[in-house]
């Protein structure tokens, strides 16, 4: 029995929720527990990188492989797939070595992201898409949030390596989501030639906006996915607390992605909120080396990561704004693969960073990004008020 449209709506969004899940049950002790097993903080930084750079090398491949063949969800039950054995690989790891490759791993399940998002979109016409990017955003924030808090829970009390088998189940939970959603194969009229991938890739606006994100997600990954829960654990935090500081993190995250879309930027246009964005996080991750109480920094990152949600769902709608059906997986996974270089070259250089000049410069050079995005998006993305 085919589903209604809204019901595989429905069915898609919870997938994410636990696509991302089974991702983020254990972030919030990834970077401590690579210390306990004895890696140094440049280990810790390419660990973290490991998942950025698979990123960077297969979604936009992965993106051009999905339209060719007029598909999505293929690429979306591969993605629960290779999670699982990420994780399996992660709770079996016996050095930090071992889990820089199976971190990478899962950085090949998360390039399945290019298809999860093509695929919701489809549901939305093309000036809704901004819409769309920001419900999805909003499910995977939701998602972040509350996992990123019970997995911290559950290293306290059952220990670091249990978030792993964790990751496994809600995998294979949100497979189950996935699997009953029906597809259409998009038969596509147009020949992709390594001209016409290109063609797609130079397109302007794709260009800014991957930019602009992959700056952005240089200090994300390195800061917020690396070194922040190690800083936290510097001045005192215990696992439960990383799990509340990654709480907080991502409950400012999910607002803020509902918020942008649909009030924020319609209000005062995206080029401006995409500034005042960056220009409030480059502020506030500067001065997190002088918070010393573990509650203020849970506070403070709160607040920064409101201004970071804001621009996340704007830049990814523009990506594919105005893009036939079947370019758009392109244009998605190039988008993707742009920015998952910042998501490896944030942590891959700030670990080096962070030994030659401890934790303080790893704050400090990625509060500068932010600060150089900001000034980037005032002059680089169009004027236009509204997303249309």
């Amino acid at each position: 029995m085919k589903l209604s449209s809204k019901t595989e709506q429905i069915l898609i969004l919870i997938g994410t929720f636990f696509f991302w899940a089974s991702l983020y049950v254990y972030v919030p002790i990834l970077s401590p527990y690579t210390k306990e097993l004895g890696g140094s903080l440049t280990i810790v930084g390419f660990v973290v990188a490991s998942y950025g750079l698979s990123q960077f090398l297969f979604r936009f491949p992965l993106g051009i492989w999905s339209d060719r063949l007029g598909r999505r969800k293929p690429f979306v039950i591969s993605g629960f797939v290779f999670t699982a054995i990420s994780c399996l690989g992660l709770a079996l790891s016996p050095n930090p070595w071992i889990l820089l490759i199976f971190r990478g791993i899962a950085g090949i399940s998360a390039s399945m992201w290019v298809a999860l998002t093509v695929m919701y979109s489809h549901y939305f016409d093309d000036k809704q898409s901004t819409k769309a990017m920001s419900l999805i955003s909003f499910c995977t924030g939701f998602s972040q949030m509350i996992i990123t808090y019970i997995g911290g829970n559950i290293a306290q009390k059952q220990g670091s390596v249990y978030t792993f088998y964790y990751g496994i189940g809600l995998a294979m939970i949100g497979m189950l989501f996935i699997l009953p959603v029906s597809e259409t194969r998009i038969i596509n009229s147009i020949d992709f030639s390594i001209k016409k991938v290109l063609s797609v890739a130079s397109r302007k606006l794709l260009l800014t906006v991957s930019i602009l994100t992959a700056l952005s997600q240089f200090s994300v990954f390195v800061i917020t996915y690396g070194f922040l829960t190690i800083y936290a654990t510097e001045i005192g935090a215990s696992k439960s607390q990383l799990g509340t500081l990654m709480f907080v993190t991502h409950l400012a995250l999910t607002i803020s992605n509902l918020l942008a879309g649909t009030f924020v930027a319609p209000k005062i246009g995206y080029r401006m909120t995409v500034f005042l964005a960056f220009i409030s996080v480059s502020i506030i991750t500067i001065i997190t080396p002088f918070i010393k109480g573990v509650n203020l920094l849970i506070l403070l990152n709160g607040l920064g990561t409101l201004g970071r949600g804001l621009a996340a769902p704007i830049l990814m709608g523009l990506a594919i704004q105005g893009l036939p059906k079947e370019e758009k997986a392109s244009a998605m996974g190039f988008y993707q693969a742009v920015y998952a270089l910042g998501m490896f070259l944030g942590p891959a250089t700030g670990g080096m960073i962070g030994d030659a000049f401890g934790l303080a410069g790893v704050f400090y050079c990625a509060g500068a990004i932010y600060l150089i995005t900001s000034l980037a998006s005032i002059i680089m993305l169009p004027s236009n008020k509204r997303i249309r």
